[in-house]
C-alpha cells in the first residue's frame, strides 16, 4: 500500500514540462510557497537536471511522455497515490490536463 503524504494547506499542483527553465522555476516557487508539487518531464535525464536544489517530502518527480496515455495515467496514479488529490495542473501538456479533468469533478479545480 502506498503512503499518502499529508497535504499542505496550499494543496497539490502538477507542473508539466518541468525540464524547461520556466517549469523548474515555477515548481521551485510553488515549493517555496508551501505547495505539494509533482514535477514531470519526458525523461529521467531532464528531471535529474532540474532536481538539484529541489527536495523535500512535498516534491514528487515522475518521468512521463504526455503523448503516451499509459504514461499519463501512471503519472496521475503516482501523484494521487502520494498526495491523495490533485488541485491544479500547470503547463502546456494538454493530454495530462485532459486526463486529469476526466478523473476530477470540475467544480473547484484549476488548470493553466
Amino acid at each position: 500500500m502506498m503512503r499518502t503524504e499529508k497535504i499542505s494547506a496550499r494543496g497539490v499542483v502538477v507542473v508539466t514540462a518541468a525540464g524547461s527553465e520556466q517549469g523548474r522555476r515555477t515548481a521551485q516557487e510553488l515549493l517555496d510557497s508551501g505547495w505539494c508539487v509533482a514535477v514531470t518531464a519526458r525523461t529521467v535525464t531532464e528531471l535529474a537536471r532540474i532536481m538539484p536544489g529541489m527536495s523535500g517530502h512535498r516534491l514528487l518527480a515522475v518521468a512521463a511522455d504526455p503523448g503516451d496515455p499509459r504514461q499519463v495515467e501512471r503519472l496521475l496514479n503516482r501523484v494521487l497515490g502520494r498526495f491523495g488529490r490533485i488541485d491544479s495542473v500547470l503547463g502546456a501538456e494538454s493530454s495530462i490536463v485532459s486526463a486529469w479533468r476526466r478523473r476530477t469533478p470540475t467544480e473547484g479545480t484549476a488548470a493553466a
